[in-house]
């Protein structure tokens, strides 16, 4: 008997860690102009699905893990070809991005004039990306 009542509380235990695999996070979590919609394991880190808004609403996938950035993708995006698309198609932007975690400056990005909304909807994206890890899975 106490066999089948330890398998059953463990079994009841596994079911409940589970369907909190996400850290009983309930989406989405707001943070800046960005918002975490989602979360997965990926690795080491998470994988989260973030919400932003330049001048047209993006979202993007952020990697985190304990070292910081690890990835960043833009998924989708309206920004305009000719100033925010420019940005976001710049493979080196989004790279410099990640190895900066986040500490990109302005000044760092003066050849994207008219691109000011975007690289501040890029820079919220990975910020809420970072805080979001910091505060529900380091």
């Amino acid at each position: 008997m106490k066999k089948v009542l330890m398998s059953f509380i463990l079994s009841a235990l596994f079911v409940t860690l589970a369907a909190c695999g996400d850290g009983g996070v309930e989406y989405p979590v707001e943070y800046f102009n960005a918002t975490v919609t989602g979360s997965e394991s990926a690795g080491e880190g998470r994988l989260m699905t973030v919400e932003t808004t330049g001048f047209y609403e993006m979202v993007v996938e952020v990697t985190v893990n304990a070292d910081g950035l690890e990835d960043y993708e833009v998924i989708s995006h309206e920004e305009s070809a000719d100033y925010g698309g420019i940005l976001i198609d710049d493979t080196n932007y989004l790279a410099d991005l990640v190895a900066a975690n986040g500490e990109l400056s302005s000044d760092e990005l003066d050849a994207y004039s008219g691109a000011t909304a975007t690289r501040d909807a890029l820079m919220d994206a990975a910020l809420a990306a970072l805080e979001h890890y910091t505060a529900n899975y380091e």
